[in-house]
């Protein structure tokens, strides 16, 4: 009997993989999923997500609020009692400047009852100028006096004219923080350079989250509007909506437009001399000029 290649070929024996080869395999492995676990453990803690902006103002009132008639604005004029501190002027100071045009900061909270009637005039004023976009809609925190005051918050809107630009700064919002030291939660935080204008003519500090008054506004370092200077009280805003405030501003004999209009006025008037007059179917009004004569310099 013949014996055949196949037959006499050896059995073929698989080949083993290393005990050593597995067990550094396995360590790898386990050590790759501790590694996972670690960075999704680091992220979840480290990482935070910005709360969304406000709920945006209705556009009613925003559209009462940025087109007040020229009639308005005239009958008006200056504002009379209770209205009773225009901004200050500020006469041999440099001028304050951004993208080639004359600056209007505001530093405000959106807590501060003073802040959301200085609001109103801000938005009034200003829209004689240029056009706001993505304006917000806030109240004054109720653990403040004149509580729940309506107004605007400037967080997230965005500001277009050929004459002016505009810095809207809102420090805190209208709840308390829950993390030490107490007081309401920040929203942003100061520029050195902003921080240097508002420790000049505001007394905030040097460094640090202290505040000095607010709200603050800065007309091209030509007149400063700060604290309870707003002029009026904010009282006269505590209007169930502010779908209500934004139509007294079109009646002039409402004490809603009296103060508000009237403020709106001396600021303007502001303005108008940190632009040269321009545009003169703004400054050349009975209503600017009527403003401009209560900015008395000292």
């Amino acid at each position: 009997m013949t014996v055949t290649d196949q037959e006499s070929a050896p059995p073929h024996v698989p080949r083993r993989i290393p005990m050593a080869l597995v067990t550094w395999v396995l360590i790898g492995l386990v050590l790759l999923l501790v590694a996972v676990l670690l960075v999704v453990k680091i992220t979840q803690g480290t990482v935070t997500v910005p709360p969304p902006p406000v709920g945006s103002a209705q556009p009613d009132v925003v559209r009462a609020a940025t087109t007040v008639p020229l009639s308005v604005f005239d009958a008006v004029g200056a504002p009379g009692p209770p209205v009773l501190t225009p901004p200050a002027v500020t006469p041999g100071q440099p001028a304050l400047t951004l993208n080639g045009r004359p600056e209007v900061l505001y530093a405000g909270a959106e807590f501060c009852p003073y802040c959301a009637a200085e609001g109103w005039v801000l938005v009034v004023a200003l829209s004689r100028f240029g056009q706001f976009g993505h304006l917000g809609a806030t109240s004054s925190s109720n653990a403040e006096v004149f509580p729940l005051t309506k107004t605007f918050t400037f967080d997230g809107s965005t500001y277009r004219s050929d004459y002016v630009s505009f810095t809207a700064l809102e420090l805190y919002g209208d709840q308390p923080s829950g993390q030490a030291p107490p007081g309401f939660a920040p929203i942003h935080a100061l520029t050195p350079a902003e921080r240097q204008v508002l420790r000049r003519y505001d007394g905030w500090p040097e460094t640090g989250s202290g505040a000095g008054p607010m709200p603050f506004v800065d007309v091209a370092n030509r007149a400063i509007v700060i604290g309870a200077g707003t002029g009026f009280s904010p009282g006269l805003l505590l209007a169930p909506s502010a779908s209500e405030i934004a139509a007294a501003l079109r009646r002039p004999s409402s004490p809603v437009a009296q103060a508000v209009i009237g403020a709106a006025n001396e600021l303007t008037a502001a303005i108008c001399a940190a632009t040269g007059g321009r545009p003169v179917e703004v400054c050349a009004t009975p209503g600017v000029e009527a403003g401009a004569a209560r900015l008395v310099t000292p």
